[in-house]
């Protein structure tokens, strides 16, 4: 069998495993968060009028682990970077402790503070061990802009971007699972992006064994999605949205920082979340406080269905991530996130108005 056939082989069972492994872990993580009580209920930020078990994080992150042990089993060749396996382990260890207090979170509601203070320490965790060699570590240490290229960053500026990178696709993913679908949708569609992204290079360019990571998300997502579709069976909670967030946020920098491309991918949902941190601090309000102000909360208050919402986002996601993809400079990269910019903030004029 010759290499290309293998390797569609790896990627085939990538998605596949832990697709199968997710769903058929939902039934049971479902009954068991209802009996537990690890249920969400409705209220004045809630748009289901229903209890919902939140456990799904639970299938989503198992489902993880199993497909990224396979690729070991697989006999993945990572030679090419020997550090490659080092900054998985570091992915899995900020990624499992994201999963375990947001989990806790979910069984007590803990406050957005101490929430914000773990985040923040599980991406310290990954990011510190650059003090040592940056190649063993997980963080941005350049990234390229227009007009002036590559820009590297001082270990003492790279530490806390990236630091401010994972928390803010942390945040992003978990704001944006306001309604059946929405979350789950938009990072499958980033991580096709970012798949197509690293594979379809030239072959000295191609990242085969970075590429398995977002095809490896993208089927614990693809598992997930049937049973959150509307009318949902359960929601992935905050463990599930943490750890999709921080995932992802960390195979965007693993085998060089793809940020432009994530940023664009989640253009839509990055700039929402935004745009509702600096209007509530406008009003003195704390940034972390839980509202339905959201764009997909405003457009489904309109009047449109969650299925109708969800598919706008998807639609938004996907013409934006292509755009990534078909774009290779900065500076159009840039001009296409300003507008996207101009689209939310459009969109969002057109509903305060609709709204008077």
């Amino acid at each position: 069998m010759n290499e290309g056939w293998q390797r569609l082989i790896v990627m085939a069972v990538t998605f596949a495993a832990p697709l199968a492994v997710c769903a058929a872990l939902l039934p049971l993580v479902a009954r068991i968060g209802a009996r537990a009580g690890l249920v969400d209920r409705p209220g004045k930020d809630r748009v289901s009028a229903r209890v919902l078990p939140r456990s799904g994080g639970v299938a989503l992150y198992l489902a993880f682990l199993v497909g990224l042990g396979l690729t070991f089993v697989l006999g993945v060749d990572r030679t090419f970077d020997p550090q490659e396996t080092s900054r998985l382990a570091l992915l899995v260890i900020g990624a499992s402790i994201v999963f375990v207090v947001m989990l806790a979170d979910d069984a007590v509601d803990l406050p957005a503070p101490v929430k914000l203070g773990w985040q923040m320490a599980a991406a310290l965790l990954v990011t510190l061990p650059a003090v040592w060699g940056p190649r063993g570590a997980i963080v941005i240490s350049d990234f390229r802009l227009p007009w002036l290229g590559t820009v590297a960053l001082p270990l003492w500026l790279a530490i806390p971007f990236t630091v401010f990178w994972l928390a803010g696709m942390m945040n992003t993913i978990n704001w944006v699972d306001g309604l059946d679908g929405l979350a789950g949708g938009v990072t499958l569609i980033a991580c096709a992006v970012l798949f197509a992204h690293t594979y379809f290079q030239p072959p000295e360019l191609r990242q085969f064994t970075i590429a398995l990571l977002p095809l490896l998300l993208a089927g614990c997502v693809a598992g997930f999605l049937p049973f959150n579709w509307h009318p949902s069976r359960l929601i992935m909670g905050d463990s599930g949205a943490m750890f999709l967030g921080f995932t992802l946020g960390g195979i965007a920098i693993i085998g060089g920082a793809k940020l432009a491309t994530t940023l664009l991918a989640l253009a839509i949902p990055i700039l929402d979340v935004a745009w509702l941190i600096a209007a509530r601090l406008m009003r003195g309000q704390s940034p972390l406080r839980r509202d339905a102000r959201h764009l997909h909360h405003r457009l489904y208050e309109l009047g449109l269905s969650q299925r109708q919402v969800v598919l706008i986002y998807y639609g938004l996601c996907a013409v934006f991530g292509t755009l990534a993809l078909l774009l290779d400079e900065t500076l159009p990269k840039l001009i296409a996130l300003l507008a996207a910019g101009a689209v939310l903030a459009t969109l969002l004029l057109v509903l305060a108005r609709l709204k008077r």
